[in-house]
């Protein structure tokens, strides 16, 4: 039997299939989201959420409930290098508490970065949308075929009980890894590379005496018996440790009882008490999907973008891919856009994500070529007196190595500086903003994220992405103008979009900063027409009749 039972059907059930079904919720789209594992949680894998992410979680109510499980703030202070926490330090990059750089983080965003281990954040998430009336979860069931044609996709599904059945859909997302069936099925290939081959071990000790006076959120180990980066999920007793291991070594020969001594040589205190709680093999991969759907088949996450952790992209981009697909899939299904709006997925996502990747495994060989590699294997020799007296030279070239690798850690204009360019992104003439990894200057450039401004409307205090929210497009003008106002909303009503207009010093709508049109690059009289993911997509110095053309633009019949 097979039943047409949603719009969406999302295989993975991690951060991206997660947030993507959460998206589609809240705009009332029926979704089934299928997940082989029973439940969320286990081994922690990703956790940085950038501020990107975290601005989309506060889109979607959940902020603060991802606040109170993340990494407290005073302790995600930045990177040490160590011979191990009981060793000798042989640098650190502070991230957060420095005056000038903190306020520049949050003159960025209303949210900030957070550390959140993927076993505290999918609760979460999964909890928000089993809150969500339109969205089915069906976590242990495990899709074992899929196949679509012109008018929809149909899975075969057998559940943890052995019940099996089918279902259909007018499109499927799949967010279930680089190993998962979906991309296969669409027939998408995918390139790239192999860095090495990694072991993470999940461990409770409590290194309260060894971490209290120094709140990094990773620290890079160097010595004679082990290389890798410790993460402290949770300040005190929670950590995972990642290290390399060499081709032709069977994973199954780190036993929980060598993966506990290797994990007390990162520690440095042989008799440590350590209590291991998973071993999860895994590989660091550099590739990237030749595009990220076919037909009715779209990929996000993994699936897509398998990327080196250095850097902590990985999780962020698959969240950043669902949220540009789903207010897209939402405008087809309602007729508002025609399919063509869909193909500017890949157009957009996939240069993001080949820049990502790209970063990411950069980050790793810089790190290597300074000699600071703890996630790639060290140069035996290095390794071998790392930590000893004859290693002082060593250690201090390591040091001098260690500020130039800040955009590994501290990367503002990745996260924000980045446009997309697609179709349905009106050109304005302007120069593409040059890319800074470490630094972000705002721009309102026609495929940006809106810069965050704080704006004060009926008595609230808003950050200017809040504007775009629950729209189909929204017009913000410098000025009142009698004749765009009036373009733009016959253009909406004519497509039955739902359009808002918010104009400076109308309704109570004030920005707090007074150059904010300058920031914007507006003018006197400019305009702006924004998604509903809060990037530009039409910028105007003048508002002039140009209004009308980049609707359909924007939306394509």
């Amino acid at each position: 039997m097979t039943d047409f039972l949603a719009d969406v059907i999302i295989v993975g059930g991690g951060p991206a299939g997660l947030t993507a079904a959460l998206l589609l919720g809240q705009r009332g789209i029926p979704t089934v989201l299928f997940e082989a594992s029973r439940d969320t949680g286990g081994h922690p894998r990703g956790h940085v959420v950038s501020t990107r992410s975290m601005e989309i979680f506060r889109e979607l109510g959940l902020e603060a409930a991802i606040d109170a499980v993340s990494l407290p703030l005073e302790r995600h202070g930045g990177v040490g290098f160590v011979t191990s926490l009981a060793g000798e330090e042989i640098g650190h990059i502070r991230t957060r508490g420095d005056a000038a750089r903190d306020a520049a983080e949050i003159a960025l965003s209303p949210c900030l970065k957070r550390s959140c281990p993927q076993d505290r954040l999918e609760p979460v998430l999964q909890e928000a949308a089993r809150g969500l009336t339109s969205v089915d979860l069906r976590f242990g069931t495990k899709v074992t075929t899929i196949a679509q044609d012109d008018d929809g996709v149909t899975v075969g599904w057998e559940a943890a009980d052995g019940t099996t059945g089918t279902s259909r859909a007018r499109w499927l997302i799949g967010a279930d890894g680089p190993r998962g069936p979906v991309r296969e099925a669409a027939g998408i290939g995918m390139s790239g590379e192999v860095l090495g081959q990694q072991i993470g071990v999940y461990f409770h000790a409590d290194l309260w005496d060894l971490v209290q006076d120094r709140p990094w959120l990773l620290w890079w180990i160097y010595n004679a018996q082990t290389t890798g980066v410790l993460i402290s999920l949770d300040g005190r007793h929670r950590w995972t440790y990642n290290f390399p291991y060499p081709e032709g070594v069977d994973r199954s020969a780190f036993t929980e009882d060598r993966c506990r001594e290797i994990v007390r040589a990162a520690i440095g205190l042989p008799d440590a008490p350590v209590d291991i709680r998973s071993i999860m093999p895994w590989r660091m991969q550099a590739r990237l999907a030749d595009q990220m759907h076919r037909g009715r088949i779209f990929i996000a996450g993994d699936a897509a973008h398998p990327l080196p952790p250095t850097g902590g992209q990985g999780m962020n981009t698959g969240i950043a891919d669902v949220h540009n697909l789903v207010w897209k899939l939402d405008a087809v299904r309602q007729g508002r856009a025609g399919p063509e709006l869909l193909e500017s997925y890949t157009d957009e996502r996939l240069p993001i994500a080949r820049f990502n990747v790209s970063q990411s495994a950069a980050n790793a060989r810089k790190m290597a070529k300074a000699g600071l590699s703890g996630i790639l294997a060290l140069d035996p020799e290095n390794s071998r007196i790392i930590d000893k007296p004859e290693g002082a030279a060593l250690r201090a070239k390591m040091a001098a190595a260690i500020p130039a690798q800040r955009g590994h850690f501290d990367y503002p204009g990745q996260t924000f500086g980045i446009g997309y360019s697609s179709a349905v992104i009106v050109p304005d003439g302007t120069p593409e903003v040059e890319l800074s990894v470490e630094t972000f200057t705002p721009s309102a450039r026609p495929g940006m994220r809106l810069p965050h401004l704080w704006v004060k409307r009926g008595g609230q205090r808003l950050s200017s992405l809040d504007l775009c929210r629950g729209k189909d497009l929204v017009l913000l003008l410098a000025a009142e103008t009698a004749d765009a106002e009036a373009a733009f909303r016959h253009s909406c009503a004519a497509r039955g979009l739902d359009g808002e207009i918010y104009v400076e010093g109308r309704d109570g709508l004030r920005f707090e900063e007074a150059q904010w049109r300058e920031i914007y690059g507006l003018g006197v009289g400019g305009a702006l027409i924004l998604r509903p993911d809060g990037h530009v997509a039409f910028r105007s110095p003048s508002a002039d009749g140009t209004l009308a053309q980049a609707v359909a633009q924007i939306l394509p019949l």
